[in-house]
């Protein structure tokens, strides 16, 4: 059984268990699951939020949300296999200070606001990897919002779930992060690179060249979890601001800045920490440029070295990453059959993204982990590397185990 089988499984057996708990009669045949998968992005760190663009890939790790529709009352029973506790509550219930219930809080408030709730669910949740820098905190809140957006029969286009997504993050969760994650996830395909411009919102495909078959992106997991709200995340956003409004009064983001004024000329005014920030951005926009060509052509020297120039900026320009994360980087950049690496999502924890040769990725894997344990090892419990394979979109399986089909992909 693979892993999203064994997620849905579960989710299966424990909504039985939840719904008879609560005297709620369960009907294998009216059983729904949401699954969405994670995503990775192996160029465009930190840009998104300043209007840049981001290439991102969807994974074969998953937020997985099985449920049932309340068909005569508007409230919101979720469960989490990886948490004790309970929720109850309606879609004007305000959002939690702290739990997991907080994202389903979040997303009922969103979706009610933009049209009316009258149904809720009665729903168990599970996530393969959360808190490892894979967008699983997005990941679910699409969950969330694809599971009561079909509870009522809402029929809602990609482009408006991911703007959905980013009203839960930013106006009820704290977050000042952009719309990458959400974008990836929403427009994921199967074997397929996107190009996500998310100042225009727009996306292109870049589909798998040939000879991609013979490497693979091998993720190393720092066993230490990643939350935005309580890293730098939301000071290095204020920092870009800052700088983009010193280099052009007019811009309240680092892309709305004009060209004329993103020259090193004028970003050696700025302050240092915040010229560093600016710099970052500037130069990981090109990066990304040259990364989408690399792909395409099936370049993987190239893309590799790309992604170390990514990473390298993002710790001594963007000023980010946690320490197990640039020894991480240090480690894989040292060993054979590695192309590049850079961290995934912020790098405040989570995981490393490494392009490798996939016949050496057993013996990258070893020797990765081998030498980061020795650093760590504390960690030797929970660190692990795994091989993320491509995967496509946020989907709803109706009833669970039998229909694959994506719902809402490249519509609206």
């Amino acid at each position: 059984m693979n892993l999203l089988s064994q997620l849905k499984a579960t989710t299966v057996t424990e909504l039985e268990k939840w719904c008879r708990e609560q005297a709620i009669p369960f009907d294998p045949t009216r059983v729904y699951a949401v699954v969405s998968p994670y995503r990775i992005s192996p160029l465009g760190a930190h840009v998104d939020h300043q209007g840049g663009a981001v290439l991102g890939r969807t994974i074969d790790q998953y937020s997985v949300l099985t449920f049932l529709v309340r068909e005569t009352s508007a409230e919101i029973d979720p469960k989490s296999t990886l948490s004790p506790d309970t929720a109850n509550f309606l879609p004007t219930t305000p959002v939690a200070p702290s739990g997991w219930q907080r994202y389903a809080q979040a997303a009922a408030i969103v979706l009610h606001q933009y049209r009316p709730l009258t149904k809720g669910i009665i729903g168990v949740v599970t996530g393969s990897l959360v808190g490892a820098g894979l967008s699983s905190s997005a990941s679910v809140i699409l969950a969330y919002l694809h599971a009561l957006a079909f509870a009522n029969g809402f029929e809602i286009g990609s482009a408006d779930f991911v703007e959905l997504a980013r009203r839960v993050e930013n106006e009820q969760l704290g977050l000042n992060n952009g719309i990458q994650d959400q974008t990836a996830i929403t427009y994921g395909e199967q074997a397929t690179l996107l190009h996500m411009d998310v100042y225009k919102r727009q996306v292109i495909p870049i589909a798998d060249p040939v000879g991609v078959e013979d490497v693979c992106f091998l993720l190393a997991y720092s066993g230490f979890s990643r939350e935005l709200l309580g890293s730098g995340f939301n000071n290095r956003v204020a920092e870009c601001r800052q700088a983009a409004q010193l280099l052009d009064p007019k811009a309240e983001i680092l892309g709305q800045v004009a060209p004329d004024r993103r020259n090193g000329q004028n970003l050696l005014t700025l302050p240092r920490n915040l010229a560093k920030r600016a710099r970052h951005f500037y130069d990981e926009i090109e990066r990304v440029a040259a990364g989408q060509s690399a792909w395409a052509n099936g370049d993987w020297v190239r893309f590799g070295r790309i992604m170390n120039q990514s990473c390298h900026s993002s710790i001594y320009q963007y000023e980010s990453g946690s320490q197990p994360l640039v020894d991480l980087q240090d480690i894989a950049i040292e060993i054979d059959g590695v192309y590049g690496s850079r961290f995934s999502g912020g790098g405040y924890g989570g995981c490393l993204i490494m392009l490798v040769e996939r016949a050496k990725a057993d013996t990258i894997s070893q020797q990765v982990k081998a030498a980061y344990l020795k650093k760590y090892p504390e960690k030797a419990p929970i660190a692990h590397l795994f091989i993320a394979e491509t995967e496509s979109t946020v989907r709803i399986e109706t009833p669970a185990h039998i229909n694959n089909s994506p719902i809402h992909q490249f519509t609206n």
